[in-house]
């Protein structure tokens, strides 16, 4: 007899109750996706609404300090080679609701993703070691240097009046920034920033010759020296910094500021511009520092020196917008730098005062301090501070009966500096030794000096053109 065990009777519905579990599955799914969609097409048709809304549309840009697309006026012409449309896009684009608030949260999920934009301009220069301990490199009284005699223009004299100056303004097409010799450039999101590398061989050079300011100025002067950091230890992201293969600049420039002799070393200046890196302190697009950098620097100089610095908000300003400058060129015009040019503000001098300009030309001309560079072109705006890089500006303070005279030997940086010297002096004297064809025994024994400001960006000290033409001047 055989016997058949009766089947579980769970087992047997077994098919019908997955059917049933795969059927619920399979109708939350189908929800969820359905709420997904009708949510996504609910945005868009929100944003559409929001978009067509014109009194929310922007017309200026906080963060970018620019003018944003303007709606185009029809013409037949435009309307005819489809400018018209285009430049409608744009507009539209350009001017979106909450434009600011949406490129911040953009670039801030970026960021937290790391899929910021990256881009390396140049080769990556090694370099060499920053000593640990500060070079001894005894200098006397009657050091010189040799004369640079490639290419040098006649000697230059002061006149002895000023009669024949001619009391211009600038109506002739303003000079080219002088050439900056930039390492690699390394392109993050819109902003650029110099690779910097030391030079073990250029370094005692440079310190040689900055040492011997004042004894060859026959140790008359007090004489200060400013060593500026660059944008890519202050500025650069922390998260990006710690795998960019840059020398670090604290290190060297407390090397440099404890070699260089028979000066008063200002050397607070890194500190500072690193508790204002959140700050307008540096551009974007050129390798300069902005005004603001430069004011921040004249603080620790006022402190150092034991005077009282001008507050800034005393100061009048006015702005100079589109500016593209070296990182921009020197970049191949780097896209994620071209949408968002920097924009140039200076500090109007307070003092009754009258600047005169020796220009390259060997001409005297009177000049503002701060020149109106709205109609030039897109890379000279920084030509506003003292008519940029130009062998001698002289700035006479007649708010001042009797005073100080100061001068003032610098590459570029110092041309935002300056403007801030004058409260303090009756004349400040301005030389760029790479144009300037007199030397400083010569000019110091004309000029009754009571103090001698160095200022230079830390990139100077690996600059083998520019110490050439320091060493040429400090004779």
């Amino acid at each position: 007899m055989i016997y058949n065990k009766p089947r579980d009777i769970s087992i047997a519905l077994l098919p019908f109750s997955k059917k049933r579990k795969d059927k619920k599955i399979k109708e939350k799914v189908n929800k969820t996706v359905l709420v997904k969609t009708v949510s996504f097409f609910m945005l868009v048709y929100l944003g559409t609404m929001v978009a067509f809304i014109i009194p929310l549309r922007p017309t200026y840009s906080e963060s970018e300090k620019r003018d944003l697309h303007k709606f185009p006026e029809f013409t037949l012409s435009t309307f005819a080679d489809g400018s018209y449309f285009s430049d409608i896009s744009l507009w539209f684009s350009d001017t979106f609701p909450f434009r600011e608030k949406l490129t911040l949260a953009n670039s801030y999920i970026k960021k937290l993703s790391g899929f910021d934009s990256i881009a390396i301009h140049g080769d990556i220069e090694s370099g060499d070691e920053i000593p640990d301990s500060p070079l001894q490199v005894p200098v006397t009284e009657g050091t010189t240097f040799p004369a640079v005699t490639d290419n040098q223009a006649p000697e230059t004299t002061i006149p002895e009046s000023t009669e024949a100056i001619s009391d211009t303004t600038a109506t002739s097409s303003p000079d080219a920034p002088s050439t900056q010799s930039l390492g690699a450039i390394l392109v993050a999101g819109n902003s650029a920033y110099e690779y910097y590398h030391f030079s073990s061989k250029l370094a005692p050079e440079f310190i040689n010759a900055v040492s011997s300011i004042k004894p060859v100025s026959g140790n008359t002067a007090n004489v200060y020296s400013l060593l500026i950091p660059t944008s890519i230890d202050i500025t650069l992201a922390d998260n990006l910094r710690k795998d960019v293969s840059s020398a670090d600049q604290k290190k060297a420039l407390d090397y440099f500021n404890s070699s260089i002799q028979n000066v008063t070393a200002v050397s607070g200046i890194y500190d500072a511009q690193r508790l204002h890196r959140n700050e307008y302190t540096y551009f974007r697009t050129d390798h300069h520092w902005t005004a603001l950098g430069a004011y921040y620097a004249y603080e620790q100089f006022a402190y150092t020196k034991g005077i009282k610095p001008v507050a800034i908000n005393e100061y009048a300003t006015v702005s100079f917008d589109g500016f593209l400058g070296s990182f921009y060129a020197s970049s191949n015009k780097s896209e994620a730098l071209s949408k968002t040019p920097d924009t140039v503000v200076a500090y109007l001098p307070k003092n009754n005062i009258n600047c005169t300009v020796l220009e390259k030309d060997g001409a005297y001309h009177k000049r503002p301090v701060i020149t109106d560079v709205s109609s030039y072109a897109q890379n000279l705006k920084y030509l506003t501070f003292i008519s940029g890089d130009q062998p001698l500006v002289t700035i006479e303070n007649y708010d001042i009966a009797e005073g100080q005279n100061c001068l003032v030997i610098k590459e570029s940086y110092g041309n935002a500096f300056v403007p801030f010297l004058i409260p303090h002096y009756k004349n400040v004297y301005v030389i760029d030794p790479r144009h300037y064809n007199g030397t400083l025994s010569e000019f110091v024994a004309s000029h009754q000096i009571d103090d001698i400001v160095f200022v230079a960006n830390i990139s100077t000290t690996r600059n083998s053109i520019y110490i050439d033409k320091l060493k040429n001047f400090i004779r």
